[in-house]
């Protein structure tokens, strides 16, 4: 007896199986949009996780407000289809990028020219904070003649970094975070001029924070200043504790050259300065700022194994206190120009309860590297040996 026959012959059956096959790794990888500089972009309902936008070289205004939701496994990307040619995304009377509630997005390699409110703003939407997003080898540049007022606001985030991303000339903030939990800025290079106010301003509402492997050159202002407020404190019951503006914040393996101040605290806690270097400060190296009634003191703040350079006459001060209350850690650091040891009186002194300063070692530091090359200064500065290991990208 033959066993039954299929109605189908192999040939067929072959072909629809690689056919479902094919649909399958489609649907796993996601579907490619290439966008010309005139093309409408995808609107949300048309964009699933994994999907990816490329955009070719040219300059996109009009960009519309981007509310995609990728997934875990399979995140959302937006780059240029060739990152040696980088597409231009041109602001206009807002930000030049706006991402407003999305969820699991990558963007990359691109460049965007401010609009009149800033650069790229992550921000949260109508069904919670954007989360889950990083941008990454992203240039933020102002319109000629044109500073930038913010190159980037993040303003109702979790879980988002910011990796190997560039910012030139702006006024208020080159980076600026509000109402935030599990942000990483890593590799971080921006360059302002002497009208910049802040490089990083932290405001209220953040928690958790790691800036890393940083460099901040050229602020008129404050290089990273924490706990900043925008308005009176969250109401609370009378007899609980007044909050901080923000908590958590960790600054490691930072090169900061030619800024007014590199560091500011206003309300803060638990806030952590180690092993950077910093180059020719001015006005002073460290700031605890005044605070607004209604929200705390900074307490529980850290400053140690930072190296500290400048020219003779160069620096006004070594701290500036403004908080009587506020709780300030001052670790061993290095400290060094050719006025040293003997400037120390007149630049304010140390903390009576600071341990000993290394105030007698040369860096000897290589221009444009910021590397320190006397063996006695090793253990200090972004290359120096860090008490404990960087946490991994």
């Amino acid at each position: 007896m033959q066993p039954p026959q299929s109605p189908f012959p192999i040939g067929v059956l072959k072909t629809v199986f690689v056919t479902a096959l094919a649909l399958l790794v489609q649907s796993a990888s996601g579907v490619d949009h290439v966008l010309a500089p005139t093309d409408a972009w995808p609107t949300s309902s048309a964009m699933s996780p994994g999907d990816r936008i490329y955009l070719t070289p040219g300059y996109y205004k009009d960009v519309p407000v981007i509310t995609y939701r990728g997934s875990e496994a399979s995140p959302i990307t937006i780059s240029s289809v060739d990152a040696s040619q980088p597409a231009t995304i041109v602001g206009g009377a807002t930000w030049g990028l706006d991402v407003r509630g999305g969820q699991h997005i990558r963007i990359s390699t691109l460049m965007v020219l401010s609009g009149q409110s800033g650069g790229i703003r992550l921000s949260r939407g109508d069904a919670g904070p954007a989360s889950s997003i990083i941008l990454e080898d992203n240039y933020v540049i102002p319109k000629p003649g044109d500073p930038t007022r913010v190159g980037i606001d993040l303003d109702g985030v979790e879980d988002v970094r910011l990796l190997n991303m560039r910012v030139d000339i702006w006024s208020r903030a080159a980076v600026q975070i509000r109402d935030g939990r599990n942000i990483e800025i890593r590799k971080l290079k921006i360059r302002g001029d002497y009208d910049a106010a802040i490089g990083v301003r932290v405001n209220d509402a953040v928690d958790g924070l790691r800036i890393l492997e940083s460099s901040l050159l050229t602020i008129g202002g404050s290089g990273i200043a924490v706990g900043m407020t925008t308005g009176p404190p969250p109401a609370s019951k009378p007899e609980t504790p007044m909050p901080p503006a923000t908590r958590n914040v960790r600054i490691e393996r930072c090169v900061i050259e030619r800024v007014a101040i590199p560091f500011t605290v206003a309300s803060a806690s638990n806030v952590v300065c180690d092993h950077c270097t910093i180059v020719e400060p001015r006005s002073a190296a460290f700031e605890l700022r005044a605070v607004p009634d209604g929200w705390a003191s900074a307490s529980d703040i850290q400053i140690q194994d930072n190296l500290i350079w400048w020219s003779v006459n160069g620096l006004k001060r070594f701290l500036i206190d403004e908080q009587p209350d506020g709780e300030f850690q001052l670790g061993s650091n290095l400290w060094w120009a050719a006025e040293m040891p003997a400037a120390i009186e007149w630049l304010g002194g140390f903390p009576t309860n600071a341990p000993p300063q290394v105030v007698d070692v040369d860096p000897k530091l290589i221009p444009r590297t910021a590397r320190a090359t006397d063996p006695a200064a090793r253990g200090f500065g972004h290359l120096g040996i860090p008490k404990e290991p960087l946490p991994s990208p």
